[in-house]
């Protein structure tokens, strides 16, 4: 009994006679699984952190240009829009939001129109923008 219990307690040794390739299979399917979930955990941990930090930024952003666009400070809320689209240049809430303050700065808005307004990835909102934008500056595609 005594010998017995020694050879269980060394059991995952290899010259023990019953170890097998499934023994060596199911362990090591074991460890790399342990070891996936770790990395993964790992990786996706700052990502989380990260995203979180642009939204709050965005949201920040988005307060911002409210108050500004309020108060009649169109240059300033669309400095914050054209922020807002480098964070996101598919963002059609942005567009829209360097559409509603063109006023004043059909100047500024030309290199900017080209880039976030060509793209077709938010059509009713994009469009909505493109034709506050043409109204108000009388620029086309």
């Amino acid at each position: 009994m005594g010998v017995q219990n020694n050879m269980e307690r060394f059991s995952w040794l290899p010259n023990n006679p019953s170890w097998s390739v499934e023994r060596i299979l199911i362990k090591s399917t074991k460890w790399l699984r342990h070891v996936s979930y770790t990395i993964v955990f790992a990786i996706s941990f700052p990502v989380t952190s990260s995203d979180n930090i642009v939204e709050s930024e965005y949201q920040l952003l988005s307060s911002q240009y409210d108050e500004y666009y309020q108060k009649g400070k169109y240059e300033e809320a669309f400095q914050i829009s054209i922020r807002q689209l480098n964070m996101d240049p598919s963002d059609s809430v942005a567009f829209l939001r360097l559409a509603l303050s063109v006023r004043g700065s059909c100047n500024l808005v030309k290199p900017y129109f080209s880039q976030f307004g060509s793209m077709n990835q938010f059509r009713e909102v994009t469009l909505l923008a493109k034709g506050v934008i043409l109204k108000e500056c009388a620029i086309s595609l």
